[in-house]
């Protein structure tokens, strides 16, 4: 992949090309889109996606709330007893205090802890754990679940004339509505769907209820409930029902009938409890609400109400990994598309310098989104050693690592390090795929420098390998993969682009490897070798995504290998080796073997007065003589790229990976190549 070692790849197929050579238009959004700050809250758990709410709220709680992650029904309505106390929700194990809940308590310097839930759902050696921390445990619990809302509510408040009343059976609506009912200290209490809970109408009289308000629809609350309040001996009036047609809806009715404080909007899954639970005790704190939604597409209330909130200021905070709200998702929170393709943009070179990491970051407009989401540096190898280890690609210090981080992220992109085979010693790629031991010493030590540096994920980019490696290179992914997704960081697999008849890149399984990754980048570039031609043609490219589409892979997870560089290509008059080749960038020249020359393609053809011609493919391409000799240059340009991007509709892509940014510094060529991004991927 990288431009600097590319010709040690030249040279090896040289002789071999030599003697054979081989529904949908680009999504549209609003006409002026308008971008939210996003940013996520999560842990590599559910527990350390509490713990992790836990630190974004409070410095400190002598009073905390705990309940289990592991089952819903005794904790929906914790939040409002969280905020009386003036403290987190966390969540923990059924059987044991988790390790990390532990340390937070410690952190809070926390006295007290409310268990929420009978032994079944927090067994007594939680209760001695915590006193062994010095910690009070104090239980709240029913019969059922029912019986600890009532026990919760009591605990709440002596008396009030509100309540909210939610199925217990169903933890959605409960979410919906706990932030406000939070904020505003009224309690909640649970009922069956046909059948007030004899708990229910005892706490409905102890606490004096005169009014309430139900959540979800009569399928989940019926409308018999509404009659038996009435007929109570101290009869309730139900006020109001919020409900739509699903979770989803009824929770878009919520959030827009209760007067929220909406400068900043909490967002968790509706598929499942924890994030949201926990994080209603944050959102409480300010009476923000709590916004659900699904995994896939959003509904039109929920549509709508994003869009609403975006375009007035809103800014949102995620609960949960990439595992729980897709990196897709999130983009469509943050910018209201419907739909989105990835771009993926790799860097190279120094840290910083006229063309470093940091430049080539800054190079991309504002705001940075539109034109990117994932930045891909190069920064490490495996070590020509073949036993595990990692090195690093470039001379920089751990702070600078972070720093680029950092400085990326706030931005709102992803990091994504590269980890490369070694280009010295190529077989070095095989032995560490075909050892079991290695490969796992390889993926703790992955893991270990993204997290050191606090990375979103990783781009595995191992080349020169024998075809026998292409199994151990899918058990090796499916390992990463396996170990990667539950920590909700995001895996990408770069590979050689197949047409299906290079008999030297079998080691790339596309379909087995697909199953493997959030995304495939085929780098489609880099075919001519030896002699002068395209980087990409465009027939070329598209056989190459043909190939790809009938393996089975799921297209939607392929990245398009868009090269930003050309080729100079030099002839020698040397038989064995007629040509020599140097990439420029379109106005730039940049690399080890620049020295004096910072000519790009542009600067050559307007001082050679050179003129320009295209391929069949729509290639541009010219030649000029100096002292040299006689040279022949293929780039890409306006035209070109965009007939490349035409097949992100055409095969319903995933999105791009653009090698690389190390071209786009100067202003004239970023000014001509983010706009193109932005046209077909936005």
């Amino acid at each position: 992949m990288n431009f600097f070692t590319k010709k040690a790849l030249c040279i090896l197929f040289s002789l071999v090309i030599l003697t054979s050579f081989f529904p949908l238009l680009p999504v549209q959004v609003q006409a002026a889109p308008v971008e939210s700050v996003t940013n996520r809250i999560y842990g590599n758990t559910l527990y350390d996606t509490a713990v992790e709410i836990s630190k974004q709220g409070w410095e400190s709680a002598p009073v905390a709330v705990l309940a289990t992650g592991t089952n819903f029904p005794d904790a929906l309505t914790g939040t409002v007893l969280a905020h009386k106390v003036n403290g987190p929700l966390l969540l923990t194990e059924s059987d044991h205090l988790n390790p990390d809940v532990a340390a937070e308590l410690k952190r809070l310097g926390t006295q007290e802890v409310y268990l929420l839930g009978g032994t079944v759902a927090l067994n007594t050696k939680i209760e001695e754990s915590l006193k062994n921390l010095g910690i009070l445990p104090k239980r709240l619990s029913g019969w059922d679940q029912y019986g600890t809302a009532e026990e919760i509510a009591k605990t709440v408040t002596s008396s009030s004339s509100q309540a909210f009343i939610v199925n217990g059976e169903h933890f959605p609506d409960a979410l919906s509505i706990s932030s406000y009912a939070a904020a505003q200290g009224i309690p909640i209490l649970l009922t069956h769907s046909d059948t007030l809970p004899t708990e229910t109408i005892k706490a409905l009289s102890e606490l004096g209820v005169t009014n309430v308000t139900l959540v979800g629809g009569t399928a989940v609350i019926n409308e018999s409930i509404e009659e038996q309040l009435a007929k109570l001996p101290q009869p309730v009036k139900v006020t109001a029902r919020y409900a739509g047609y699903d979770q989803y809806e009824t929770n878009a009715v919520v959030l827009n009938q209760l007067p929220y404080d909406t400068s900043k909007i909490y967002v968790a899954t509706g598929q499942n409890f924890p994030d949201a639970l926990a994080g209603a005790a944050l959102a409480g704190k300010t009476n923000a609400p709590i916004l659900l939604i699904p995994n896939s597409k959003l509904g039109n209330s929920t549509t709508i109400y994003l869009n609403q909130k975006r375009t007035s200021g809103s800014a949102f905070t995620i609960f949960g990994g990439w595992g729980v709200i897709s990196y897709t998702m999130e983009s469509v929170i943050r910018t209201g598309a419907v739909q989105t393709q990835v771009s993926l943009q790799y860097t190279q070179g120094g840290y910083s310098g006229t063309n470093g990491m940091l430049n080539q970051v800054k190079s991309i407009p504002s705001p940075a989104t539109d034109y990117a989401d994932i930045i891909a540096p190069s920064w490490y190898y495996l070590d020509d050693t073949a036993d595990g280890n990692i090195v690093g690609g470039w001379d920089a210090t751990p702070q600078d690592y972070k720093q680029f981080t950092a400085f990326v992220q706030a931005r709102n992109l992803k990091v994504l390090p590269v980890i490369q085979s070694s280009w010295d010693t190529p077989k070095t790629a095989d032995t560490v795929m075909a050892s079991a031991s290695i490969r796992a010493k390889l993926i703790n030590q992955i893991l270990e420098k993204i997290q050191s540096v606090n990375a979103d994920g990783i781009v595995i980019d191992f080349e020169f390998m024998s075809n026998e490696t292409g199994p151990y290179l899918t058990q090796f992914m499916k390992e990463l993969y396996a170990k990667l997704h539950p920590l909700n960081k995001l895996v990408i697999e770069a590979v050689m682009p197949r047409t299906g008849g290079e008999a030297w890149l079998g080691e790339f399984d596309y379909y087995g490897l697909s199953q493997y990754v959030d995304y495939l980048h085929v780098m489609t570039y880099d075919y001519s070798h030896g002699i002068p031609g395209p980087i990409a043609p465009l027939d070329w490219v598209n056989k190459v995504m043909q190939y790809t589409k009938s393996q089975g892979v799921d297209m939607r997870k392929v990245l398009l290998g868009i090269p930003y560089y050309g080729v100079d290509w030099t002839a020698t008059g040397n038989s064995s080796a007629p040509y020599t080749r140097r990439s420029r960038g379109l106005h730039t020249l940049y690399g080890p073997t620049a020295d004096k020359d910072l000519s790009g393609v542009m600067e050559l053809i307007a001082q050679h007065k050179s003129t320009i011609q295209r391929d069949a493919s729509q290639v541009p391409y010219f030649s000029y003589t100096d002292s040299d000799g006689t040279h022949t240059v293929y780039y890409d340009d306006a035209q070109s790229w965009h007939a490349k991007m035409e097949l992100l509709s055409k095969y319903g892509l995933g999105g791009v990976g653009a090698w690389s940014m190390y071209w786009t510094v100067n202003p004239e060529s970023s000014n001509m190549i983010f706009p193109i991004l932005k046209q077909h991927l936005r």
